[in-house]
């Protein structure tokens, strides 16, 4: 089976290039961080899928391990709904600050994302990993 890349490039695409298709495990990967980089609603059709980072970004007052704990529930719940090629197993969430002092304010968050489970077709173990700068404009 193909899948596709994103972005697609349609023109290539109606040439019948190859340049648009990967691996199960890459599409898998596309999904979830289209998953991680929507927020809920934005998608009218599917307003479940997405994450609830994009709602705590500029919640100031809510504590560290809270934050992790509603978005890592939030990743869980929106990739078992919508990633059915995969049976996921765990989802590590890791909210830092880091010192950026080239920028006016001087403090960011960064969290880190993984993900485990193993791909339903093949049983293969796959293992996501990705990091995002969460940086309030108020900050």
């Amino acid at each position: 089976m193909k899948y596709l890349k994103y972005p697609v490039n349609f023109k290539s695409l109606l040439k019948g290039s190859q340049e648009n298709f990967c691996k199960i495990d890459e599409s898998i990967a596309y999904n979830i961080m289209m998953i991680i980089t929507t927020a809920f609603g934005e998608i009218p059709e599917s307003p479940r899928y997405g994450t609830i980072i994009w709602d705590l970004e500029f919640n100031q007052h809510i504590k560290k391990r809270d934050w992790e704990d509603l978005v890592r529930k939030s990743l869980y719940e929106s990739i078992f709904e919508f990633e059915k090629r995969l049976i996921l197993s765990n989802v590590i969430i890791s909210l830092d600050e880091i010192d950026d002092s080239e920028l006016s304010s001087s403090i960011r968050r960064k969290v880190s994302i993984t993900v485990k489970g193993s791909i339903i077709e093949s049983q293969i173990p796959f293992n996501f990993q990705t990091k995002l700068n969460i940086s309030p404009i108020s900050q």
